[in-house]
């Protein structure tokens, strides 16, 4: 045997102790995190990116920050359902961007109940059958999603968690060969996503609607020239390749999807508290309301206007606050807030999610 191949040989002996080795740590953080099971609450944790970021900075360099950041966020959500094994319902198909959301904070060993829509996945928490539910909040391209914000205002659950995702829709087929495609599955939220690369690059293939992304990759992994318009790990968990990635219309396009269950989440340090708020129509108003917050010295993050449901041209002001609804300043300002606003509602605190 040459000396390079010796040498390569024993680098890879190193990679698989390495590996075992790794295996062994995980093995024994598994062990601990069952240990936490008893009592837990089913609700999301605290303090990820700041844990995160003391992971990165803990490091030698040698490993690229993203890629720490990637690796210890998954060990975190499959420790996280161990700790707190529970149910979780979310909004859409299973393999969407919501349920990927749910994946990636809660971990593959939580059960996930798909739920139709906003108001079906608020009431399996209302009626007790999961802890949480997982829906969308707020596009990067649209903003806030109105008729979540109406439908959790309606109930009396709380938000205690948020995920922010790069929503990226790939090509993938069984080869890697764009021009032999001639059938493209997709959701038909899919397709529209994706209409302009489809209009450009595949004009004369047949895009054809199904029910859930898992669905598309199912068929496409079936036939020969097919590919269908999934995420990443949908994909691979078909054995589909990637013929072109990122193909939607919107390539930078992020969603953020919110968490609500029926108990609020601690205080982490690095909070944001969501609440609605409406005045009288008379000068001044909204002035009164925000000066409470300025005086306090709370950030105000986001303001936005929205419509009344079924309201005369009436509407309700969202805010969101740096800071977590039992702080003094926010407790404070919130009384003065009852006695100048005809309504006011707090839809929860939570920590601010990782990058």
């Amino acid at each position: 045997m040459s000396d390079e191949r010796r040498d390569h040989s024993e680098l890879r002996d190193q990679l698989a102790e390495i590996d075992r080795a790794i295996l062994e740590r995980l093995d024994a953080r598994a062990r601990v995190s069952r240990a936490l099971a008893a009592g837990a609450e089913p609700l999301p944790d605290v303090g990820e990116r700041e844990w995160l970021e003391a992971l990165v900075r803990a490091g030698s360099g040698e490993m690229p920050p993203e890629s720490v950041r990637s690796i210890f966020g998954q060990i975190r959500a499959a420790a996280r359902a161990l700790e707190r094994p529970t149910a979780i319902a979310y909004v859409g198909p299973e393999g969407a961007f919501c349920h990927e959301a749910a994946l990636a904070h809660f971990g593959a060993s939580a059960r996930f109940v798909p739920t139709p829509g906003i108001v079906e996945a608020l009431e399996e928490v209302v009626r007790g059958r999961v802890a949480v539910a997982v829906f969308p909040f707020e596009s990067s391209v649209d903003g806030l999603v109105q008729p979540s914000v109406t439908a959790l205002a309606e109930t009396d659950l709380m938000l205690v968690g948020e995920r922010v995702l790069s929503a990226s829709y790939d090509l993938m087929a069984k080869g890697s060969d764009l021009g032999a495609i001639e059938h493209v599955y997709a959701t038909p939220l899919g397709q529209a996503a994706c209409q302009r690369f489809l209009d450009a690059e595949l004009p004369r293939a047949s895009v054809i609607d199904v029910r859930s992304p898992l669905v598309a990759a199912e068929l496409a992994r079936e036939e020969p020239n097919a590919a269908a318009l999934v995420t990443e790990r949908v994909g691979r968990a078909a054995a589909l390749e990637t013929v072109r990635a990122n193909v939607g219309d919107e390539p930078d396009l992020k969603l953020r999807y919110g968490f609500a269950s029926a108990r609020p989440a601690m205080r982490s340090g690095n909070d944001v508290t969501c609440l609605l708020f409406s005045v009288d129509d008379q000068p001044g108003s909204l002035f009164g309301v925000l000066r409470h917050f300025a005086e306090r010295g709370v950030n105000l993050r986001k303001l936005q206007s929205r419509p009344v449901p079924h309201g005369s041209w009436d509407y309700v002001f969202y805010v969101e606050l740096g800071a977590h609804v039992t702080e003094r300043p926010v407790t404070t300002a919130l009384e003065a807030l009852k006695r100048t606003t005809k309504y006011l509602k707090v839809l929860g605190s939570f920590p601010v999610a990782s990058a």
